[in-house]
């Protein structure tokens, strides 16, 4: 009945797609990570759920690939859930793409909804702020769970600053592709290719001394760096980006 597809690279997505999911459990419920699947391997089902990290205020490059090939008719309707830091309205804009893409399809948007999680670059929430957004954000699925069965429309009205900031982040998609050309890893590297293997867009490849290469297609999702055991992945340049001691978001799960 319910196809829940998600995108999440550092797991904060992952943890709200599972809850909404478990919160929708008495009904068919698919769950689904986008980089795993292929459009068109998708069955026909009732509603699409599609949950996505916002970056630069938009939903990132291989979210919009996916609704971009994504068949028209194979769902009666879907919804949208983008996860950023915050609700403000900065985030508004995040889903104007993806449902400028869902409406050529003619598929019908039930349901357009903004959370907020620990943010994952540049600088960690403290733990309080943290802590506290998640449990708003996992409050607010169990309300968006029964908007899905009831069906009840929820759309967000985007203010115009927020369109100016959704238009003045997509540059962050051509400055991603830049940051991954200046990924490296370092002597700490051991070779064990988790990198290269959890890569959302395949961009890391093994090179012939053994180390990953990097190329022209990052997202800036940073699971190399955070997911590296040996903490070797860095930029060369931009090394505000990452927050230093990294970012899972089991760290929040083990307090």
């Amino acid at each position: 009945m319910y196809t829940l597809v998600y995108f999440s690279p550092t797991g904060n997505v992952l943890h709200l797609a599972k809850m909404l999911a478990n919160h929708l459990d008495s009904y068919d419920v698919e769950i689904l990570p986008l980089e795993s699947i292929e459009a068109d391997q998708l069955i026909n089902n009732k509603h699409l759920v599609l949950l996505y990290p916002i970056h630069g205020f938009n939903a990132p490059r291989n979210v919009k690939r996916f609704v971009k090939r994504l068949p028209p008719d194979l769902y009666n309707t879907v919804s949208m859930i983008g996860v950023g830091c915050t609700t403000s309205w900065v985030n508004e804009a995040a889903s104007s793409d993806l449902r400028k893409l869902f409406t050529k399809k003619e598929y019908s948007i039930i349901l357009d909804e903004i959370l907020a999680m620990p943010l994952t670059i540049i600088m960690s929430f403290p733990d309080e702020v943290a802590n506290k957004l998640i449990t708003e954000s996992e409050e607010r699925i169990k309300d968006i769970s029964k908007s899905l069965v009831e069906g009840k429309r929820t759309i967000l009205r985007v203010k115009g600053k927020s369109r100016v900031l959704s238009f003045f982040g997509k540059a962050e998609a051509f400055a991603s592709r830049l940051f991954g050309l200046e990924l490296h890893a370092g002597n700490d590297c051991n070779l064990c290719g988790i990198c290269w293997k959890n890569c959302p867009e395949k961009n890391i490849e093994r090179s012939n001394n053994g180390k990953p290469r990097f190329g022209f297609k990052c997202l800036m999702c940073l699971r190399c760096v955070y997911s590296c055991p040996q903490k070797a992945i860095n930029p060369r340049l931009s090394k505000f980006i990452p927050i230093k001691k990294g970012y899972s978001f089991s760290q929040y799960l083990e307090e």
